[in-house]
């Protein structure tokens, strides 16, 4: 999904980053302020990050004591040399540009889950200080950040080495962005997509002024677990064809929400269609829903993937994956999805950590989003 818009992001960089020189060193990113913020930061972490494996390749050397406090001055100063002379090649430049653009986008559009699988790229627990370091890849939604940053910082001075399990990690983000978001008017909580609006204003010059793509904020809602604000929204985005939305219209669709749920006597109706007029047209909804779901799952899925999938997860029971796909097709939003995959690799044993696995179900996530 806008593919389009990740292409101009890449050609963009590409262009402000172009050099005929066989390396482009940090530095110069650093200092080109036509390179956005954001992805400035990302090259810097990603030297970070090389940093932080260099350490890690001299403290595995059993020969040399590098926490003699002789070594460790010196140590120290060869890092900063390290950073100040630090430079990427052709094909390290285009693929953290690849990754900076691709990361951006995920982050802006569903927080949440791409912290989750940027931190821990598929592994079931991370030294705390490792998640740390990720972190400053990221520059968007800084409270969502500086949460997890202040949550850390609270643990103590042995918290550099504690492990977390990616379970716990999930329950800390909800947390941070759930109490954030309580204290938020709905100007303010309109506010957090302002870098959204920014991006697809940059990349996007097809998009009406002042708009981001609809489906872009349906996923970020979903992310947030703001069930009843996303249906109102995917119903508009398939029956009234609202492909882009102002702020003014996400500010009137929270309001009509909000006036539907103090109808209710303030508890959210259980049956998910409450905003519909007529069962007739939400059953012809649905079913435009799912088709165009089974559409974004086919291109996702290619017949390779499929086949793997079917093997590895299904025991090549084609009836059985059907089955599996369409029940989570149906779910009106990605959280009941989860669940379903969820209890389904439970009882089947599948680890939801393995490659495979996280394969499908961001396949399947991408689908409803």
């Amino acid at each position: 999904m806008f593919e389009k818009e990740l292409d101009r992001v890449r050609k963009q960089l590409g262009q402000q980053l172009e050099t005929r020189q066989p390396y482009t060193p940090l530095s110069v990113i650093l200092a080109n302020h036509d390179v956005h913020p954001a992805y400035r930061a990302y090259f810097d972490a990603e030297v970070q990050w090389w940093l932080h494996e260099e350490r890690a390749i001299r403290a595995s050397n059993p020969r040399f004591d590098v926490n003699a406090q002789p070594l460790q001055q010196v140590l120290s100063d060869l890092d900063v040399l390290y950073v100040q002379h630090a430079r990427f090649d052709h094909e390290e430049l285009l693929s953290t540009i690849e990754a900076a653009a691709k990361t951006r986008l995920n982050f802006l559009c569903r927080p949440r889950t791409t912290l989750k699988w940027f931190v821990f790229r598929g592994e079931p627990t991370k030294p705390l200080y490792e998640i740390l370091l990720r972190l400053n890849y990221l520059s968007d939604h800084q409270y969502l950040l500086q949460g997890i940053r202040s949550w850390a910082g609270s643990r103590g001075d042995v918290s550099a080495n504690e492990i977390l399990s990616v379970v716990e990690f999930e329950r800390i983000i909800e947390k941070i962005d759930n109490d954030a978001i309580l204290d938020l008017s709905q100007e303010e909580f309109v506010q957090l997509l302002e870098p959204m609006y920014q991006l697809f204003a940059d990349v996007n010059p097809e998009l009406p002024p002042e708009t981001v793509p609809t489906e872009a904020v349906i996923i970020f809602l979903d992310d947030k677990g703001a069930v009843p604000l996303s249906q109102a929204l995917e119903r508009m985005l398939y029956r009234e064809e609202l492909r882009a939305l102002t702020r003014k219209k996400f500010m009137e669709v929270i309001d009509a929400v909000i006036a539907t749920i103090d109808e209710a006597g303030g508890v959210i109706p259980s049956d998910p269609s409450f905003m519909q007029s007529a069962a007739s047209e939400e059953l012809g909804a649905q079913d435009d829903i799912l088709k165009m779901r089974y559409m974004r799952l086919a291109e996702l899925i290619d017949e390779d993937s499929r086949s793997k999938i079917l093997r590895k997860i299904f025991e090549n029971d084609v009836a059985r994956y059907d089955e599996l796909v369409r029940e989570v097709l149906l779910c009106p939003s990605w959280k009941e999805a989860a669940g379903v995959v969820d209890r389904f690799y439970a009882k089947q044993g599948t680890h939801p950590d393995s490659a495979v696995a996280m394969e499908f179900a961001q396949a399947l996530h991408r689908s409803i989003a």
